[in-house]
């Protein structure tokens, strides 16, 4: 890939940039269902130590950051007493207002084992009331065991995660560009074919159409009219030929737009209108220029510019009835040239691929459908955009930024 195929390093980076956030956003869900999965596991594992630690017969021997408390009659849930009848047993270490003795008096009055969540001294807890025998047995495990857990996790995968998408990218940058260099050198190739192509054909033709018009010139009395006609013809058709490998040469090597020079629009546009008139006259056809009076100025090639005007009006000058008209206008920051054709117009089926090369709505053979794809391309190259206008059946529409120091 060469500094003169800057689209398909632009195509390369758009690859590894979509690929990068593929990857990214796999990765953010595979990470979201980890981590979803493990506190689901996690508080399968905390409800079973709230469970087997509810099967304890004292306080002293729970696990590590489990509490049990245990109620002996149902007189310890309102006196609280440490001795005789009716006692509860609070194991040593127990935050103070950790015992839910509205859980354990509602246990006690006969309802199912209660489990809540509860927030004391600004620390979550799970806390399991349920009843055995004569006994109340609360069982109450510390949240934050569960939540550094997730927390280190969360880091461990977030630091595997980043790094397997560095890789990743990496990795997505170099095949990209694997993928795209055999492109690239086709394209190349393709490009430097049809200039070579273009410009072996040009000196036969310019000497095969030259040859035919002296012939006209030379021996139009001397020769019978048929033969006469089919030397006009012939010149004709040499012109055609020699507009086609113009067109193809511009498609294969369209000028790009580095360059950065200000080019009035208007005045562009006048110049291509002047030079296209007595070709249109030559179809009847009246050829005018109206819109902005003002200065378009955007920043491009110039010559180039001038070949998406010309592109425009002869499309248009093909197809039109009785007249063209160039409109510039200037919208915001936005220089719009608009050509109009009163012709039939673009036929349904044409205009959803208008602007691809070799589309063209003729059945002859007069036309390369080449004029509206050089234009697609000329103006992608000025960071504008084309469309056919949907309010007019005859209409091309190009947008172009104007330039910010016009």
């Amino acid at each position: 890939m060469t500094p003169k195929q800057p689209e398909l390093a632009r195509a390369s980076a758009r690859l590894t940039v979509q690929f990068a956030a593929l990857m990214a956003l796999l990765l953010v869900i595979v990470l979201g269902l980890v981590l979803v999965l493990f506190k689901i596991s996690m508080d399968a594992v905390t409800e079973k130590d709230l469970w087997e630690a509810s099967q304890l017969d004292t306080a002293q021997i729970a696990p590590s950051g489990i509490f049990v408390t245990v109620f002996d009659g149902g007189t310890a849930v309102d006196s609280g007493t440490a001795s005789g009848s009716g006692t509860v047993t609070v194991p040593d270490g127990q935050p103070a207002g950790l015992v839910d003795r509205d859980a354990a008096r509602r246990v006690f009055a006969g309802d199912d084992p209660v489990v809540r969540e509860r927030t004391v001294a600004g620390r979550d807890y799970t806390t399991r009331t349920t009843r055995r025998g004569d006994r109340v047995v609360q069982v109450t495990a510390e949240g934050h065991r569960n939540e550094e857990s997730l927390r280190r996790l969360a880091y461990v995968l977030l630091l595997a995660g980043g790094a397997a998408l560095g890789v990743a990218v990496l990795a997505a940058h170099v095949m990209a560009r694997r993928a795209i260099r055999p492109m690239a050198e086709a394209l190349a190739g393709q490009r430097r074919f049809v200039a070579a192509a273009s410009h072996e054909l040009r000196t036969p033709l310019t000497l095969l159409s030259t040859r035919a018009q002296l012939l006209t010139h030379q021996h139009r009395d001397d020769v019978p009219a048929e033969v006469a006609a089919a030397l006009d013809e012939m010149t004709r058709d040499s012109r055609t030929v020699t507009r086609i490998l113009d067109d193809l040469l511009v498609a294969a090597d369209p000028r790009t737009a580095t360059d950065d020079d200000p080019v009035d629009l208007i005045a562009t546009a006048d110049a291509v209108v002047a030079a296209m008139r007595e070709r249109a006259q030559a179809r009847g056809i009246t050829l005018d220029r109206s819109g902005s009076a003002e200065r378009a100025v955007v920043r491009g090639s110039g010559a180039a510019l001038a070949r998406l005007c010309t592109a425009l009006v002869a499309n248009a000058i093909d197809y039109a009835g009785t007249a063209v008209t160039v409109r510039i206008a200037v919208e915001g920051r936005t220089a719009v040239v608009t050509v109009l054709d009163d012709g039939p117009g673009f036929a349904p089926d044409i205009v959803a691929h208008a602007f691809a090369p070799f589309v063209t709505g003729r059945p002859d053979g007069d036309h390369s459908g080449l004029g509206l794809a050089i234009v697609a391309e000329i103006t992608r190259r000025h960071d504008g955009s084309v469309h056919i206008r949907p309010d007019s059946h005859g209409a091309v529409a190009v947008r172009l930024p104007l330039s910010t120091d016009r």
